[in-house]
């Protein structure tokens, strides 16, 4: 009666693991939620791209001098009519190149970084200033910002 006993619950064993079987595939991963959600924030800094920005506007302060310099050295040129030309010429010119080295000395430095994130899709930060991060760092996107 026991070789029967024990028979009976090793065919039962067997059926149930048979019986499992396909179920155990699907069984979750060993990880902790906590850090998957965490991970839902980590990404790989995929590429950066660097450039200036002027200003939308400049003070004036660079074209009235540019003005001024222009106006000054085109009157040196020719005489009657021609001096006039060339005055009214060279404040022209002077208050464009002005008003553009204003904005150029004004230009402020961005970088565009572009990650790949861990749970899938890009995103792109734009960052003041030169590069934080290399091609292929880990990163994680906290607050809005990339952090280490």
């Amino acid at each position: 009666m026991q070789a029967f006993a024990i028979r009976h619950t090793a065919r039962a064993a067997l059926v149930a693991a048979i019986l499992a079987a396909p179920f155990a595939a699907q069984a979750a991963p060993d990880h902790h939620p906590r850090a998957e959600a965490q991970c839902r924030n980590c990404a790989t800094v995929v590429s950066n791209h660097t450039y200036k920005r002027e200003p939308e506007r400049a003070s004036g302060v660079g074209g009235v001098g540019g003005a001024v310099v222009g106006g000054l050295l085109g009157n040196q040129v020719g005489s009657g009519r021609g001096r006039t030309l060339a005055t009214v010429a060279g404040a022209v010119g002077g208050a464009y190149a002005g008003n553009r080295i204003e904005r150029n000395m004004k230009a402020e430095t961005y970088t565009d970084v572009r990650v790949k994130m861990a749970a899938g899709g890009y995103r792109t930060f734009t960052e003041k200033g030169v590069p934080r991060f290399r091609n292929g760092e880990r990163v994680r996107v906290l607050d809005g910002r990339l952090v280490r």
